[in-house]
């Protein structure tokens, strides 16, 4: 009796181990979120379920028998012949292993599914195990990784080097169909302006609804993508049998003209610039194609903005002589390679010198002029460079204007020319102040020449500037007069010294009749405005007596003296001191 009470007490042992064994495993198997399917092939089909199958399924495994159409209600319609042939049938099919991904049914979320079958010496299967690991996480993560990879997450268009992948791909397929690719670049005009006055998120808003805007003409031979914060490309497959660029922008600056009405009722107006070239003609590779669709977009933007250009090989070039020259500029800047050469200003009236407008020049390493400031002054204007460069020219002039006075007592005046840019910055009164008192220059042989530009901005905050310039000794000369904006009824206003006759207006004064009354009355009112009048590109002598006897102050031109150096015009003007 003993002997079976301690068989039977090993027994419960035994089983309550088993049954504490199963509450690890089960917890285990609920806490890791695994589901098993275990399958005992000795004797018939014992099957047994482990892990939070009710939680996956919203049903209980309990009162739902455990077999083939449980599963099938699992596994989502589309993979279940796979599901079946690849994990059902392992046994059939005398696999040892099986592996492979499955959607399930009710919760759409994806499962990893590892399948094992054991047989036993005679080839028989005696049992068989389904793991199914959830990784609706990892799918989702990598999906997302999938997406940004190939798309905008703003916008839901091609990305930048999707688009490149893509445009590559149709450049290719041109060359073995023997037709063309048009690539079109789109840029919104003044968006940092606008994205200022609305803010970050109206600004992505506004972004978001332009792309769904050009989306529309998106199909198998026309890809869009977003290059940038408000650059978009639109590539064209085949263009003439499809649709071709100029259409699609047109069509595009069409539906521009209906306002779009953000989240906060604001009505914005947009327009865009665009760019185009065409493969093979505009660009050997995609890579090349779309370097040149963005110069020609960069010159779109330039020429005034709300407009399309086309790829021409000239504007090439000419942009690729600016970049180079902009690289060299930054040298020579640093080294200082640069001369003032100084054009002389006579009075009309009796030839005498009046002074000379200071005039800058690149020196190459032998000292010759390597550049003159039309071909590089406009591109320091753009990329910033001009502040560097207006002040090495203020503090040369100053420095020569010192050494004149010293040593010849110098009565005439210097024209310095100034940049809107440089006049706009917060210090640049107090910089011409300092270059003053660093030199010791009377600010009364200093003439700033600035031009209409300067008051396209602002134009009571360039009145105040040039307010305080006055006050300090300097004269104010207004250039290039009727080049720009120019209105006769807004130069009372202006608080200058100076006005400079544009040479357009010198060299068709005589000939044209119009030309000739404009700048006839134009000198007479200035002239009783109490302004000096001084006319520029003066070059012939019939130019110079008429404009003497309109009674135009000062002349500058070719015909009384070419920009010269330091040297020369110091001979010039001791020769009129001597006399």
């Amino acid at each position: 009796m003993s002997d079976n009470n301690q068989q039977i007490e090993m027994l419960v042992s035994i089983n309550e181990k088993l049954k504490e064994d199963q509450n690890v495993f089960n917890m285990i198997t609920a806490n890791f979120g695994d589901l098993y399917v275990y399958y005992d092939l000795r004797k018939g089909l014992n099957i047994r379920m482990y892990g939070p199958w009710d939680d996956i399924t919203d049903r209980s495994a309990l009162n739902s028998p455990f077999d083939k159409e449980y599963l099938r209600n699992f596994i989502y319609d589309e993979d279940w012949d796979y599901f079946n042939n690849n994990f059902l049938q392992m046994e059939k099919n005398k696999q040892k292993h099986s592996e492979g991904e499955v959607r399930i049914a009710e919760k759409k979320g994806w499962f990893r599914c590892n399948g094992t079958v054991n047989y036993d010496g005679f080839g028989n299967p005696v049992e068989k195990l389904l793991a199914f690991t959830n990784i609706t996480r990892i799918k989702a993560q990598h999906e997302e990784l999938q997406y940004l990879a190939y798309y905008d997450s703003l916008t839901g268009l091609y990305n930048r080097n999707h688009f490149v992948s893509l445009l590559r791909n149709m450049c290719e397929d041109a060359d073995k169909n023997k037709t063309s690719v048009e690539l079109l670049f789109l840029d919104i005009d003044d968006f940092k302006k606008i994205n200022d006055s609305i803010g970050l998120l109206l600004g992505d808003e506004l972004v978001q609804a332009f792309a769904g805007l050009i989306r529309e003409y998106s199909n198998e031979n026309i890809k869009i993508g977003r290059f940038g914060s408000d650059v978009f490309s639109i590539a064209i497959f085949d263009p003439l049998k499809t649709i071709r660029a100029d259409e699609i922008y047109k069509g595009i600056c069409e539906k521009l003209k209906t306002p779009f009405v953000l989240t906060n009722k604001k009505e914005v107006r947009i327009t865009v610039s665009g760019g185009v070239a065409g493969y093979p003609e505009g660009g050997r590779t995609a890579f090349e194609l779309v370097k040149n669709v963005e110069i020609v977009l960069f010159k779109a933007k330039e020429s005034g903005k709300n407009n399309l250009k086309y790829f021409e090989l000239d504007m090439i070039n000419s942009f690729i002589k600016s970049v180079s020259i902009e690289e060299r500029l930054k040298e020579a800047i640093e080294n200082e390679d640069f001369e003032l050469y100084f054009q002389p200003q006579f009075y009309a009236v009796d030839n005498k010198l009046r002074g000379a407008e200071a005039l800058i020049r690149w020196i190459d390493e032998n000292g010759e002029v390597s550049m003159y400031p039309t071909d590089f002054i406009p591109i320091a204007e753009k990329n910033g460079a001009i502040i560097p460069i207006g002040n090495w020219v203020i503090k040369d002039s100053m420095r020569i204007v010192s050494e004149w006075c010293n040593e010849y007592d110098f009565p005439f005046i210097l024209s310095i020319n100034i940049s809107a840019v440089q006049l706009a910055k917060d210090n640049f009164v107090d910089d011409l102040r300092h270059a003053l008192n660093l030199y010791g220059v009377n600010a009364e042989y200093i003439e700033l020449e600035l031009t209409e530009s300067i008051f396209l901005e602002d134009s009571e905050k360039a009145i105040r500037r040039i307010n305080q310039l006055r006050k300090l000794g300097f004269r104010i000369s207004l250039d290039d007069f009727g080049t720009g904006f120019s209105s006769l009824s807004y130069l009372k206003n202006l608080p200058i010294d100076t006005l400079k006759i544009d040479k357009s207006f010198v060299d068709t004064a005589i000939k044209d009749k119009a030309t000739n009354i404009i700048t006839e009355s134009l000198v007479d009112m200035v002239n009783k405005l109490g302004l000096e009048t001084i006319a520029e590109g003066v070059e012939e002598q019939d130019q110079y007596d008429y404009l003497k006897k309109i009674k135009c102050d000062v002349i500058q031109g070719y015909l009384f003296g070419k920009p010269m150096s330091k040297s020369e015009f110091e001979k010039l003007f001791i020769g009129q001191l001597s006399e």
